[in-house]
């Protein structure tokens, strides 16, 4: 129904804006939800009885739902100027209410920059051996449950994660591995409905569709997400990789799982440098210039994996529906 200027609220339309429109309305959103939809916040909108006058408290109960959500997105909505209603009040202050809970929906899955909370995995490490052909760093992130996760990510969480290489012997090739780390590739992010690289680098894999990729299905194998190569001779066929698949008990409310798997791969794919001298016998000799070329196809240096967890807070929420989230490493290897 479109509303004009001094009409009544009529109880269907106010419980079809608290619980019953679709896609969009504001308890499918903030509360339990299913699938994409849910944040496990417990004060939903109470619905009226039919042919029962919506009173000015339940629309104001309403209107503050929507602000809670607004604030915690940041998504911006004219109904959050409209103050608190009293009887006889007009619908005038509420004419873009269905635009506004439309907003609001396409909103899940963000939240502002102060409404969420950092923490470091429990599972992040530091590499300082060198290697030549690959380092992989794998991790679990455990939610509470299935519907914890749902939450999480469409509350406006996500899970990030960084390579940083530093010091080494220099040279081309690690010159190039720290441009790849550090700039091409530089930090990838999960998301509810996004994976991204915030490097300067064009990904040679970018799926772009996150948590809720239906490719991610329960028990599943692994997924790449991004793929980042290096972009300068001959180096262009070493790249950075992430993958993620999902386990644990789907739930009964369209989740996937209680686990995410992300694993992070740097693959040294370039063709080596070699000189095999030999000496008069037809035997290798030991070379000091092999020695050299050997430590230039080699990466070291310092390289860090740091995996973060960024957790919706309760700053505009009713509840800390999400709960405990815990990080830790799966496995890490180099080679």
């Amino acid at each position: 129904m479109a509303y004009q200027t001094g009409d009544l609220i009529l109880d269907d339309h106010y419980n079809g804006f608290a619980n019953t429109n679709d896609p969009n309305n504001i308890n499918k959103i903030w509360g339990v939800g299913n699938g994409t939809y849910g944040m496990g916040q417990s004060n939903v909108i109470s619905v009226v009885d039919t042919s029962t006058t919506v009173q000015a408290s339940q629309w104001n109960s309403l209107l503050g739902r929507m602000r809670n959500l607004s604030d915690h997105q940041g998504t911006a909505i004219t109904t959050a100027d409209s103050g608190t209603l009293t009887a006889g009040d007009p619908v005038a202050a509420i004419l873009a209410i269905t635009n506004d809970i439309t907003a609001l929906g396409n909103g899940r899955y963000t939240a502002a920059a102060a409404n969420i909370t950092d923490a470091n995995s429990a599972g992040n490490r530091t590499f300082s051996g060198a290697w030549r052909t690959s380092t992989v760093h794998e991790q679990t992130i455990t939610f509470a449950s299935s519907d914890a996760a749902r939450y999480f990510f469409n509350a406006g969480g996500s899970i990030t994660h960084t390579w940083n290489l530093s010091g080494g012997t220099a040279g081309a090739k690690q010159t190039e591995w720290v441009d790849l780390f550090n700039t091409k590739a530089a930090t990838f992010t999960l998301t509810g409905n996004d994976d991204v690289l915030s490097g300067s680098g064009t990904p040679g894999t970018d799926v772009g569709a996150g948590y809720w990729n239906a490719s991610l299905s329960n028990g599943g194998a692994y997924v790449v997400l991004q793929k980042q190569f290096a972009d300068s001779s001959p180096y262009t066929a070493n790249f950075c990789q992430w993958e993620v698949k999902i386990s644990g008990t789907a739930g009964s409310n369209g989740g996937k799982g209680e686990v995410l798997h992300i694993k992070a791969t740097a693959s040294d794919a370039a063709v080596d440098s070699s000189d095999e001298g030999t000496g008069g016998t037809g035997e290798a000799e030991s070379d000091p210039e092999d020695d050299a070329q050997t430590l230039l196809d080699s990466v070291d240096g310092t390289l860090t994996s740091v995996f973060v967890i960024k957790k919706p807070n309760t700053t505009h929420l009713n509840n800390d529906a999400i709960g405990t989230v815990t990080g830790a490493e799966a496995s890490q290897s180099q080679a």
